[in-house]
């Protein structure tokens, strides 16, 4: 048994051979408008965390593999304590084009055009961090060159100041030349790349919302001024309502971070997510994957587990990544548990979602500190009945939790037709009473915590 989802393996050429989500279908539409298109191409991957875009990202790369579209992987997230990220993004393009490019010069070329830019971005702060900064290949001699300039804007002199706005004003025509030429030399790049049936490199920058709102911004901005080319497409992972209240922390919470972070993108998609179709979706795909990877001994409780499950965790709305934790708790359950204690499936999942959800109301379960109709009120199923289309397994989940949250003198004021008198029958073979049942559960699961 497996307390933690092992990582779903990628294969490095048939990337959605274990493509559990069925997203190939939408792999196939991006690799055709990557291919397709002749614009300078940055695409957004919008989804919120959890969702699996990380996942999909790195098959994708699988299946460009297959279709001779090279492609580069960055995590933005790995790089923003470097400060620059310009650095970032042309580290990561050369270090690709010295493994695989054909033509040696033209990747020299790069690098060389790609240190000239960075030494003159960073010609504009200070001499700290240069070297470190321009791919390592700078002189001692360019650093020394650069030394009075970082040393001046230290002084912060009004002088200075002002011999640092003529300077850059006489610069202006040499560092768009400088601009223009490394431009044109990174469209060229991908031509040379060994296996390039395409005639494109797809540059994938992943977790660019959980960087520090300063890079995250930098890194759109350097893509838009400095990299956006014919030739190279930019595909933003992201999660876009977190990463426009970053844009928000950088420019002030008037910007109209939406219209903002449009200047920078040409076309905008989010990863695919299928809830309603009745007979397969997302949810429950992953639920029967996770009950897989876990290798969980339910004494043939798997299908009952999935079906309290599922309308859990749609009404709860759980990311894939949470679906995982849900499954941790499930596996602690299970593995500290007798067999006799492991029948009672809808109490159990309900419990492990609850944890994962909402934390305060699980304490509050754990120390019997909450009624049913406050449980029901904080968890959003206020009015849930029987009736309802498509919640009757949701409000025969609830009904369990309903009869093992009643007073003694609740339960026994029940007419005796109600279908959760029932329920009783269940507990015959348990030393445990109706009214403990619930408390005894999280118990189980709050001794342990599994990160």
């Amino acid at each position: 048994m497996k307390l933690v989802t092992p990582p779903l393996v990628v294969e490095d050429s048939d990337g959605f051979r274990n493509d559990v989500l069925q997203r190939q279908q939408f792999g196939d539409a991006l690799s055709n408008l990557v291919t397709r298109s002749t614009d300078e191409l940055v695409i957004s991957l919008d989804g919120k965390w959890g969702e699996g875009k990380t996942t999909f990202v790195k098959m994708w790369q699988g299946l460009l593999k297959e279709k001779g579209i090279p492609s580069i992987y960055i995590d933005a997230f790995q790089n923003d304590y470097t400060e620059d990220a310009f650095i970032s993004i042309a580290s990561a393009i050369t270090s690709y084009v010295d493994k695989h490019s054909v033509e040696s010069q033209k990747s020299s070329d790069f690098k060389d055009k790609a240190k000239k830019v960075g030494v003159r971005l960073l010609s504009w702060t200070a001499k700290i961090g240069i070297k470190a900064a321009t791919l390592g290949v700078i002189k001692e001699s360019d650093i020394d060159a650069l030394s009075e300039i970082g040393e001046d804007v230290a002084a912060d002199t009004s002088e200075t100041i002002a011999d640092l706005v003529k300077e850059r004003l006489s610069a202006h025509d040499k560092e768009a030349d400088l601009i223009r030429s490394f431009r044109e030399s990174l469209s060229d790049l991908p031509a040379t790349l060994m296996d390039n049936s395409s005639g494109r490199l797809v540059i994938v920058i992943d977790e660019l919302d959980r960087c520090k709102p300063s890079f995250a911004v930098e890194v759109l901005e350097k893509i838009k001024h400095l990299f956006s080319v014919t030739n190279v497409v930019f595909v933003l992972v992201m999660h876009k309502q977190q990463l426009e209240e970053a844009i928000r922390s950088v420019y002030g919470s008037n910007i109209d971070a939406h219209t903002y972070l449009q200047k920078f993108i040409n076309v905008e998609t989010f990863i695919p997510k299928r809830v309603s179709d009745r007979y397969s979706n997302d949810i429950e795909l992953y639920i029967k994957k996770l009950l897989q990877l876990h290798e969980i001994t339910t004494w043939g409780d798997d299908r009952n587990i999935v079906d309290c499950l599922i309308p859990l965790a749609q009404h709860s709305n759980l990311s894939l990544r949470q679906l995982e934790k849900v499954f941790t708790n499930l596996a602690i359950i299970y593995s500290t548990s007798g067999e006799n204690h492991l029948r009672l499936v809808p109490i159990i999942v309900f419990i492990a979602v609850v944890k994962v959800v909402n934390p305060n109301v699980f304490g509050n379960l754990l120390l019997g500190k909450i009624s049913f109709s406050s449980l029901c009120e904080q968890i959003g199923l206020p009015d849930i009945n029987e009736e309802e289309e498509g919640r009757r397994r949701l409000f025969w989940l609830m009904s369990w939790i309903r009869f093992s949250m009643l007073t003694e003198s609740e339960y026994q004021g029940l007419d005796a037709n109600d279908p959760i008198k029932r329920f009783q029958q269940s507990l015959w073979e348990y030393s445990v009473d109706r009214e403990s049942l619930l408390p005894m559960f999280c118990q189980k699961l709050s001794m342990f915590m599994v990160n």
